[in-house]
């Protein structure tokens, strides 16, 4: 009932902080006259909605299985986490936007596509940031135990994944891999990059509060290649379900009773 609580509280938090910090992230472009904070462009709403999640999601993922500070300690923590957190994203957003989008000579009427093009890999530091600043806020011991084998399990198939992920883009054979997850190669090695930062958390540090995360990267993935999978084509079949194995195998091992019990 307490760790209910505790994951109820958190997620309220969530919630609440999301649109709060996409919205400032607006204030910020708008400030360069990118977009207009109060009815911001499609692409500039999808930009501020990816980079929130950054900020926000790893402090709430990482607390909520905390159970040996009061709950005020933890939700006061996250809400300074986010706000270190965005304040960092902030300065850099207001010292580099203008000359980054200036530097790439678009014009106007398309630069909300080319911020939400970029992104996912705008949002992969700060899901770094993010973490490495309530992990300082807030540290927390991993298990004492050495891992168990479902545990080293989904390591060993993590890291194939995470592999399979960031070779895919550079391999020489003309088009092989360009429908496996419905993007391009660049966003392909952002998606490499999450799995390989959730599978730290999880398999180096235990941290159980990033198995959810795990699971909902899973899933959208596997939905993307679903989407992808008539225009399909050579090795996109084999590859599609090769990444889909990893995926469902690395799951089953967080799921089983052994890697529960390590898990913290």
């Amino acid at each position: 009932m307490i760790v209910l609580s505790r994951c109820f509280s958190v997620l309220v938090l969530t919630l609440a902080a999301i649109p709060a910090t996409g919205w400032l992230l607006l204030v910020c472009a708008d400030l360069h006259s990118l977009t207009d904070c109060l009815s911001p462009q499609p692409g500039w709403t999808g930009f501020a909605l990816i980079c929130a999640l950054s900020l926000v999601l790893p402090p709430a993922l990482y607390v909520w299985p905390d159970h040996t500070r009061p709950l005020s300690v933890i939700l006061r923590e996250t809400a300074r986490a986010v706000l270190l957190s965005f304040a960092l994203c902030a300065i850099f957003f207001l010292l580099c936007a203008r000359a980054f989008f200036d530097w790439i000579h678009l014009p106007d009427i398309m630069l909300p596509m080319a911020a939400f093009t970029i992104a996912p890999v705008f949002s992969c530091p700060l899901l770094y940031v993010s973490y490495k600043t309530v992990s300082l806020l807030l540290p927390r011991s991993g298990p004492a135990l050495p891992a168990p084998r479902s545990v080293r399990a989904f390591g060993a198939i993590s890291l194939a994944l995470v592999l399979m992920l960031f070779l895919l883009p550079f391999t020489p054979t003309e088009g092989i891999g360009s429908a496996v997850l419905h993007t391009g190669g660049l966003d392909m090695i952002c998606e490499g990059w999450r799995f390989f930062a959730l599978r730290y958390v999880i398999a180096e540090r235990g941290n159980v509060g990033f198995v959810p995360a795990w699971g909902c990267c899973c899933l959208l993935s596997l939905l993307e290649m679903f989407r992808a999978l008539p225009g399909a084509e050579g090795a996109d079949p084999l590859l599609m379900a090769v990444l889909a194995a990893l995926m469902i195998a690395g799951t089953v091992c967080l799921l089983l009773p052994s890697s529960r019990r390590w898990l913290c």
